[in-house]
């Protein structure tokens, strides 16, 4: 028989034993816990720098389709400020390419840090300058988020109207982490996402005389021009008839007088669509308003960077008119009511004309006012040009959704330079479908 001495022992050998597998265990399972701690981190940290990135790439949309700001990205209203899009993208008149502006060589890159002390994000919108930003006075996770634009390599040629954007998060403000062109940090999340941006939204089919209308143009007075060497020539084109007799027309060089007016084109005056099914009708006058802009007008106003003015019964003064121009360069406005040229100075300027849409009449009651840009007046009776009892002109063109009746002494005279200017700059961003992606491309 064994001994009590040795059955102890043999005890002792098998506590030992049972308590180094308990050991093992207990730290397996530790092991464990802790690889799932990292992860967890690991996977917060990448949430929190994905979502600061998604976060940069909406607030840049929103930003490219707003007005003027300061340097700290609020929105402003002095004129020694440009806005966003002007700050950091060149957009060429003649070709509609757009490239970012540049710093060093390298693209201008505005920052962002949710400052968790204030409870809310701080931003910095530099124009000749690398980001200043202070640290984040929380002591708590400060996502920020950096934007970069370059000229989008998804085509040979590079088509005009698209630009590429890349938004890097990070989980604190740390510039290393932040850098597009440089790699993440230890221990902190970051996330690069990207898409192609396209100004969109424009007025696409440019009307090819100065004075385009969807009804008969009986004004008499009213001093037509379409001078340029390029172009059709035309001065006056109607779904009507055009009372030739009562306007003073004038041409390109080796154009007929008679041959510049382009009368009863139906085109101008679509057919109503009647709704079948789930789609919608579509009316005449919105048909004619989407054969300019794309879109129809009640999807127009609803886009980014339009500015809705609102108007008084009376119309909107020019004073207002030229405050919203000044305040939100580049953008499409959008009057509810009618245009009322009632105080001295010009309307927008050849370098920056305006898009603008008139949903009511349009008169001068100020003389040597010039409205430089394109001009949609839709009416329900068209445009009456007597309510104008002074002399003013529109250099660009104006598209009628109507007739043209009346006397007045109005010059409009066709002018490709504004217009082409607008085709390249004036619009909405939007990003284009199936380019956005989450990885880096250098």
């Amino acid at each position: 028989m064994k001994s009590a001495q040795q059955r102890g022992a043999a005890a002792l050998v098998v506590v030992m034993v049972l308590f180094f597998i308990i050991s093992m265990v207990a730290a397996y399972t530790s092991r464990n816990m802790i690889f799932e701690q990292r992860t967890g981190v690991n996977f917060q940290r990448a949430t929190q720098s994905f979502e600061a990135a998604e976060a940069g790439m909406n607030w840049a949309l929103m930003m490219l389709n707003s007005g003027r700001i300061d340097a700290q990205c609020r929105a402003t209203t002095s004129s020694a400020n440009d806005s966003f899009r002007q700050r950091y993208l060149d957009i060429s008149v003649s070709t509609g390419l757009i490239t970012p502006r540049l710093f060093g060589g390298v693209p201008l890159t505005p920052t962002c840090v949710f400052d968790e002390g204030v409870g809310t994000w701080r931003c910095s919108c530099p124009d000749s300058a690398a980001p200043v930003l202070a640290a984040p006075t929380g002591s708590s996770v400060s996502p920020a988020f950096r934007i970069r634009f370059s000229v989008p390599v998804i085509s040979t040629p590079v088509e005009p109207g698209l630009v590429r954007i890349d938004v890097v998060g990070c989980t604190r403000l740390d510039n290393a982490c932040l850098d597009p062109a440089g790699a993440s940090l230890v221990n902190e999340g970051r996330t690069m996402v990207g898409a192609v941006l396209m100004l969109s939204g424009r007025a696409t089919a440019f009307p090819q005389a100065a004075l385009a209308a969807r009804g008969n143009v009986t004004a008499t007075g009213l001093n037509v021009i379409n001078a340029a060497s390029v172009g059709s020539g035309f001065t006056v084109h109607a779904s009507g008839t055009i009372n030739t007799g009562g306007l003073a027309l004038t041409t390109s060089a080796g154009n007929a007088l008679g041959g510049s007016t382009l009368q009863l084109d139906s085109g101008l005056n679509p057919a109503d669509i009647a709704a079948s099914g789930a789609a919608p009708g579509i009316v005449a006058a919105d048909r004619f308003f989407a054969a300019m802009f794309m879109l129809t007008p009640q999807r127009w106003i609803q886009m980014p960077a339009v500015v809705t003015v609102p108007c008084p019964s009376s119309g909107c003064d020019a004073a207002t008119v030229r405050t919203a121009i000044a305040n939100n360069p580049g953008r499409p406005l959008w009057l509810t009511r009618g245009l009322l040229v009632d105080s001295a100075g010009d309307i927008g300027s050849a370098a920056q004309p305006v898009m603008m849409v008139v949903n009511g009449n349009l008169a001068f009651t100020t003389a040597g006012v010039t409205v430089h840009g394109l001009l949609m007046l839709r009416p329900p009776a068209g445009w009456d040009t007597s309510a104008s009892t002074q002399p003013g002109t529109i250099r660009g063109a104006v598209v009628v959704d109507g007739a043209v009746t009346g006397a007045s002494s109005l010059v409009v005279q066709y002018d490709s330079d504004v217009l082409a200017n607008l085709r390249t700059s004036s619009g909405t961003f939007f990003r284009v479908a199936g380019s956005w992606r989450d990885w880096a491309i250098p």
